[in-house]
């Protein structure tokens, strides 16, 4: 019975090496030996022959049977094997870095002192106040009474702000700092002016006194030789308030308005002797004086 055929191809392999081995070590003898046979495999011819046989020997052919086998013995074309899927590759797990090791801290030397740095103090700017509103207030007044003018109007330029006095005659405003002008008027009064200069968050009190339009007189009169009682032309009459008259060729002269009270008249003239005396002003009367000059 005929054994499987994978054993025989697996005995034909492991008969290869032997038959190597074999011939391998008789050639090797063969060559040592003088006259010993090696024996040669004609492959093609499928026969045997002597190398040192004379010529006229004819190998014996192989058996048939020999034949038969080794051609089913011989492999058949194994297939390419089919290519498997592969499986999905699972992701290997990383591996964890040994830890480094730790530096060996260098050893310090001792600590120098600190040495204390002085530290620069900086200027402290407080905000600047801003000054208020300044005030300019005060009190307008009757020049001859001394009373209060209630309702007298005070006006403030520039600006155009106005104020009416209160029954004790009082005003008030609140102004930004600089230079105003102030004017007070009041009915049968005549108006008086005046300049103020205020700073920021100042208060301010000014006074004005108003003269009665009512309260004039007038004074007039005239001047002459006191020896011969001609008019003395050119002659020089002024009041102590400041008022100042020259007599007209008939030697007289006139103050239409004149505030109501007491002056001193002076009369002087060219080579005669100066000459002053007292006189009143009612209101709303005329005052008449008359001066005689002595020659000097």
């Amino acid at each position: 019975m005929n054994q499987p055929r994978p054993y025989r191809i697996l005995g034909v392999l492991l008969m290869l090496p032997a038959i190597s081995l074999l011939f391998w070590i008789t050639a090797m003898l063969a060559s040592s030996m003088p006259g010993t046979v090696a024996f040669a495999v004609n492959v093609h011819g499928l026969n045997m022959t002597t190398d040192g046989a004379p010529s006229n020997l004819r190998p014996a052919p192989l058996s048939l049977s020999v034949l038969e086998d080794a051609r089913l013995d011989a492999p058949s074309p194994t297939p390419a094997p089919t290519a498997r899927p592969s499986s999905t590759p699972h992701p290997s797990p990383a591996a964890t870095p040994a830890p480094a090791a730790s530096p060996t801290a260098p050893t310090l030397g001792p600590t120098p002192p600190l040495i204390p740095v002085a530290t620069p103090t900086l200027p402290v700017t407080l905000p600047t106040p801003t000054p208020g509103p300044a005030t300019i207030s005060g009190q307008v007044l009757d020049s001859q009474t001394k009373n209060a003018i209630v309702a007298a109007t005070v006006s403030l330029s520039p600006g155009g702000a106005m104020a009416v006095t209160d029954a004790n005659g009082n005003f008030s405003f609140s102004v930004s700092a600089g230079t105003y002008t102030l004017t007070a008027s009041a009915l049968t009064y005549t108006s008086a002016s005046q300049s103020v200069t205020v700073k920021g968050g100042q208060r301010l009190v000014v006074s004005f006194k108003l003269t009665s339009v009512t309260a004039y007189g007038s004074i007039s009169g005239g001047v002459v030789d006191s020896a011969t009682q001609a008019p003395i032309v050119g002659a020089t009459v002024s009041l102590s308030n400041g008022l100042m008259r020259v007599t007209d060729a008939n030697g007289n002269f006139s103050f239409t308005v004149v505030l109501s009270g007491s002056y001193t008249l002076t009369v002087s003239g060219l080579g005669y002797v100066t000459q002053s005396q007292s006189v009143t002003v009612k209101a709303g009367h005329t005052t008449n004086v008359q001066v005689g000059l002595v020659h000097g």
